[in-house]
């Protein structure tokens, strides 16, 4: 299993910014010293996660995720801890020697089948360029496609006469897992190509696997111009973006991607030197495709036909996209073509010209729904207001909200108020996610939070008390004492990363983020929690006592768990004068 050193480990943390890390994934917003973002742990639509540049944290104050820049590639990735150190060092530019790709656990027969997809793609490839494809070959040149077009995006051609089938049988492959993968099929007449005949568009998953092709035929007597693979064990069209593997690392430099229709539209892109584009293999949106493409970048630009189907599917991904969260925006394209066909009648220029005309989706919901509506009859035009309204209130900039009412009152010419925000993430979260926590737990989290910002509480902590009664208290305090053991600073970060406990990781941050962090020792505060601890399980301790007391016992037992009662007792007593006369 690969492993990185403390060293490394500790230079990348150290040098890596989690604001700009953080902000290569999502969009952030500076407010105060620190900065705002959508939290993409749970369904948010207000900006409630709080990235702290000073103490290198993140926290989300509604659904409680919390750690440093390790943990939130870990967490956003989904990836171990070894490939989040490896992918926040490649983003700051440290070098680091490893192999991350030994990590991940294989599957024997998802492998089997990228093993015969990838086969197929070197074939079809190779193909390509052989006598028997030339007219393929001469159609994808006049379509601009040149050798470094199709190398880059592996396009390749099916032969007739079942061919691929012959190549994958002599090279040994198990005819089951060329059928699962949806290359061959078997009919009444035996197995055949799936593809034949047809110029091919592999497609891969999120990391690059080969899982399907995208395939076209020049002949017009063929009905189906283009057909996909059909779903499979490692195929679902419904959580596939085209091109993803690619695109990613650009859409998330770019901070937006470009998704369009088509396969041959990502192409056209990538002709025109835009490299953050995908395709949805089609206009049927699905959630999985949009937690997807947030996953590379939360600004997602819809770049659909400018035909009604086309606007039709625009208006519906776009509201799935904002309901998880997203900044959507919109290219009109009224040209009456596609990418590909801009490309070749101007050229990159032409594409890159089309894409200033970027609008954002409150003005593309206005011109859609104008579109549709009759403002000669009332009832349409209240419909149409009430519907553009509800998009207004759910702006985030009150200028924007402003300003889009006054248009909206203007076009209609009903009399409309905006409505100011009231937005406070932080207001909500004990009543609406955590239960109310006892004076105990409070006490002891308050103990917690100057040990974690004073070496003097530490101390004091050692000399008084030495245990918590939570045992995810417990185990936080002694990871706290053991830090202090090698110096007498605490790193919060350092701190997140020596624990596997999710749970006290984001008892870090919550802590790390409470009012109580910054504020100057206060001595007599902390023997005040500490007491208020004491008092409490000696008061456990008296009742367990006095449980047994109540119970059968010879006399030597009475006698002795009687003595240790009143001991008892008599500590619980000083403490409780100790309060007050603190009072």
């Amino acid at each position: 299993m690969p492993r990185i050193s403390d060293e490394d480990i500790n230079a990348v943390r150290e040098k890596a910014d989690i604001v700009d890390v953080i902000g290569r994934y999502l969009q952030i917003h500076k407010k105060g010293k620190s900065y705002m973002a959508l939290c993409p742990f749970h369904d948010d639509h207000s900006p409630s996660m709080t990235i702290s540049p000073d103490k290198q944290i993140y926290k989300c104050f509604v659904c409680g995720e919390g750690g440093n820049v390790f943990t939130f590639v870990q967490n956003y990735e989904k990836v171990s801890f070894v490939e989040a150190v490896s992918r926040v060092a490649s983003i700051i530019g440290y070098p680091l020697n490893i192999d991350t790709t030994t990590q991940k656990k294989i599957d024997p027969k998802k492998e089997r089948l990228y093993k015969i997809l990838k086969e197929t793609i070197n074939y079809t490839m190779y193909e390509l360029n052989a006598a028997n494809a030339q007219t393929e070959l001469n159609y994808l040149e006049k379509r601009g496609l040149n050798s470094k077009i199709r190398e880059k995006f592996e396009i390749g051609y099916n032969p007739a006469q079942d061919k691929l089938f012959q190549f994958l049988k002599a090279k040994g492959y198990d005819e089951k897992d060329m059928v699962e993968c949806n290359v061959i099929r078997m009919s009444e007449s035996g197995l055949h190509d799936v593809f034949s005949s047809r110029i091919t568009f592999p497609i891969h998953d999120y990391e690059g696997n080969p899982i399907g092709f995208s395939a076209r035929t020049l002949d017009p007597k063929n009905a189906s111009k283009y057909v996909n693979t059909t779903e499979t064990s490692i195929f679902e069209k419904g959580k596939i973006v085209y091109n993803a593997h690619r695109a990613k690392d650009n859409a998330r430099r770019e901070g937006k991607v470009y998704i369009t229709e088509g396969v041959t539209d990502v192409i056209a892109f990538a002709k025109a030197g835009i490299d953050n584009c995908v395709c949805t293999l089609g206009t049927a949106c699905t959630k999985d495709q949009i937690y997807l493409l947030k996953k590379m970048a939360l600004k997602l630009v819809f770049c659909y036909d400018g035909d009604q189907a086309g606007q039709n599917a625009t208006y519906k991904a776009c509201k799935l996209a904002k309901s998880l969260g997203c900044d959507v925006s919109i290219v009109q394209n009224a040209t009456g073509l596609d990418p590909d066909e801009i490309i070749r009648k101007e050229g990159p220029e032409g594409l890159n010209n089309l894409l200033k005309k970027e609008i954002s989706w409150i003005e593309f919901v206005m011109q859609y729904l104008k579109g549709q509506t009759n403002f000669n009859n009332y009832q349409e035009k209240k419909e149409y207001t009430q519907k553009v309204q509800a998009e207004i209130n759910a702006l985030e900039d009150e200028f924007d909200r402003q300003q889009f009412t006054e248009l909206l009152s203007a076009e209609t010419g009903f009399k409309l108020d905006y409505k100011k925000k009231e937005t406070n993430a932080h207001t909500t979260v004990k009543e609406t996610i955590h239960k109310p926590l006892d004076g105990t737990s409070e006490a002891e989290e308050q103990v917690l939070t100057m040990m974690l910002s004073h070496i003097e509480a530490v101390n004091l902590f050692k000399e008084k008390l030495g245990y918590l009664e939570n045992p995810l208290h417990q185990e936080l305090a002694m990871m706290i004492v053991d830090m202090t053991k090698h110096g007498d600073e605490i790193e919060l970060s350092k701190l997140i990363d020596n624990t596997n406990n999710e749970k006290i990781r984001n008892i870090i941050t919550k802590l790390a983020t409470s009012w109580l962090y910054n504020q100057p020792y206060d001595e007599s505060a902390l023997n005040g929690a500490i007491r208020k601890i004491l008092i409490d399980a000696k008061t456990k301790q008296a009742d367990a006592y006095e449980q047994q007391l109540s119970q059968p016992l010879n006399d030597e037992s009475r006698l002795l768990i009687l003595d240790e009662y009143k001991k008892c007792l008599v500590e619980l007593r000083r403490y409780i004068d100790e309060e007050s006369n603190e009072k």
